[in-house]
């Protein structure tokens, strides 16, 4: 089929006007739909007679008929809808479809969208021997947008004219008669919270498997848990997941079932975009159902370059991704974790904006503030080692401040939050999250408050010293950013919770780690040019700590340029 030669602008732009000649989308669509199958002689009826659906009669208009449809979609991002770039579905159907595999595989597509998946699993079947005919009936796709199927089925009667494609708009996290299947793929949406997905699909009647999934389980791992129980053993599972997959909180229970169904056998994942229109970061597990877990095949990157073999991780998934990261590999001696020697707690949204009224200007450094008010420390201003409230700006609440601070006498007065305050104003460690290393600074005193989403570490005095230590190891970062990654909004940052942080690794050496307190004090304690020789010089007492320097390197290469 020779390829199409005017802009695929000119097709959009042909809907368009189509819909205005029309008088909705929906017809417009249908004359368009009617327009391409005449094109390729299977209907006699060309549609209607208007100029603007004349860049449709051209046959190889059809291969962008999807592309065509996502631009048109409203609110595309609200809709998850975002389809699959060719090379990715290549690579799927590479291991969900091998040489030497079935020759025969039913395969469905629990988000069918304009058919990509589809259609290539089909061409794949005819390249091999398969009767068009034949090839299109073990193919089975659904969705939720009538358009999108539409296109899906004409895609496949063009391949097979004399076949009835078996895709249907339903909900592809209900029943599915035809199951089990072969083979289970595609590109389901990413809605972000199954809670939003939840309350579209019960308004349009159906009903979504979220049985013992968190609120905010995103709605792509929704389907790869559903997906489990859609194939036969021996079957394959192969849905594109957002990277969060690898290490958030309430996908847990879908990696928990995917090691229990089977075996992850490939891995795909990368922390460069490569979905047209979103920054979304993606990632593909090949499931194995029923078979053993051995060791994991590796690519990453829009190269789908190879990566090394590796064991599948017992919770966090990221160290699957993790050299792909350049984030080195640590096996430290450690003994016992920070939970052991204090108590991290996280702050929420009733807390942030609870203190919303009572934050004002202070004035330009942390002794500037009056007695009755506190500094309100952001995440902004914690680096490593380092408080910058009253150096820097920051902002609060959609509000930049210079210093801000927390009226304690009207907090105390208004009464909610003040035995709060009071639990938070004592000697700590304040965390902050989303940075290249872990970034917290001591709070000796007990005179600042913490701003959502800044973590408290609360330990005996003589130990706040010792804990700032192994936050800021490299041997403890590296772990977290590997066994974590995935987490945070950027692919180099490292997000932890109160929970995580109370889990991080206590050193075995305790002579090394009592040196390597002290060193921690004198590099809070040292002035802005001092600082970047005395975090190196904790760094490296703390790697003699953990007995582990392979992170070395990589740690003073990622410190904040100012610090």
């Amino acid at each position: 089929m020779a390829p199409y030669a005017r802009p695929v602008s000119d097709l959009i732009e042909s809907v368009l006007a189509a819909e205005v000649a029309l008088g909705s989308r929906g017809a417009a669509w249908e004359a368009v739909l009617a327009t391409v199958a005449s094109a390729h002689g299977l209907e006699h009826d060309r549609g209607p007679d208007l100029a603007a659906l004349e860049p449709w009669r051209r046959p190889a208009a059809i291969e962008h008929l999807g592309a065509t449809h996502e631009s048109l979609v409203a609110e595309r991002q609200g809709s998850g809808t975002f389809y699959t770039p060719p090379a990715l579905v290549a690579w799927v159907l590479d291991r969900a479809l091998p040489v030497d595999g079935d020759p025969h595989p039913t395969v469905l597509d629990p988000a069918c969208g304009a058919g990509h998946f589809l259609v290539a699993v089909a061409r794949r079947l005819i390249s091999r021997g398969l009767h068009p005919e034949e090839a299109v009936g073990l193919v089975h796709g659904v969705d939720l947008d009538p358009v999108a199927v539409a296109i899906t089925r004409l895609r496949l009667r063009v391949l097979a004219p004399t076949a009835e494609p078996d895709v249907q708009v339903r909900d592809g996290l209900g029943d599915h008669p035809g199951a089990p299947y072969d083979v289970v793929l595609g590109n389901p949406p990413f809605l972000g919270q199954l809670r939003s997905r939840t309350a579209t699909a019960r308004a349009k009647g159906a009903a979504p498997r979220a049985a013992g999934l968190g609120a905010y389980t995103d709605t792509s791992a929704v389907f790869l848990r559903h997906a489990l129980d859609l194939v036969a053993p021996g079957g394959t599972v192969a849905l594109v997941q957002p990277l969060s997959l690898l290490a958030a909180r309430d996908a847990a229970p879908v990696r928990s079932a995917v090691a229990a169904a089977g075996s992850v056998t490939g891995f795909w994942s990368s922390l460069a975009p490569i979905f047209s229109g979103t920054a979304v970061l993606t990632c593909v597990p090949i499931v194995s159902v029923g078979a053993t877990q051995g060791q994991v095949a590796t690519w990453h990157g829009p190269a789908f370059t190879a990566g090394a073999d590796q064991a599948l991780p017992a919770a966090e998934w990221g160290p699957l991704t993790a050299s792909a990261a350049g984030i080195p590999v640590v096996t430290p001696r450690t003994s016992g974790t920070l939970g052991d020697i204090g108590v991290c707690t996280a702050d929420f949204r009733d807390q942030y904006y609870g203190l919303v009224p009572f934050v004002r200007e202070a004035g330009e450094s942390l002794g500037a503030v009056g007695p009755g008010t506190a500094p309100l420390i952001t995440s902004g201003l914690l680096d490593p080692a380092e408080c910058r409230w009253g150096r820097v700006t920051t902002r609060f609440a959609k509000t930049r401040y210079a210093a801000p601070s927390v009226d304690l006498d009207a907090l105390h007065a208004d009464g909610s939050l003040s035995g709060w305050a009071r639990a938070r104003l004592v000697p700590k460690v304040l965390i902050a999250t989303q940075g290249r290393v872990i970034e917290a600074a001591v709070d000796v005193h007990g005179a600042w408050l913490p701003s959502v989403p800044v973590l408290t570490l609360v330990t005996e005095p003589d130990r706040l010293w010792h804990a700032l230590a192994v936050l800021l190891s490299p041997p403890v970062v590296a772990g977290a950013a590997a066994r974590y990654l995935g987490a945070a909004l950027a692919p180099h940052a490292i997000k932890l919770s109160a929970k995580q942080v109370a889990g991080l690794p206590l050193p075995s050496d305790l002579q090394r780690w009592d040196e390597g307190a002290t060193l921690a004090r004198a590099a809070q304690q040292a002035d802005p040019a001092a600082r970047p020789a005395a975090l190196r010089a904790l760094a490296t007492v703390m790697c003699l700590a953990y007995e582990d320097d392979a992170a070395l390197g990589w740690w003073s290469d990622r410190l904040p340029q100012h610090s």
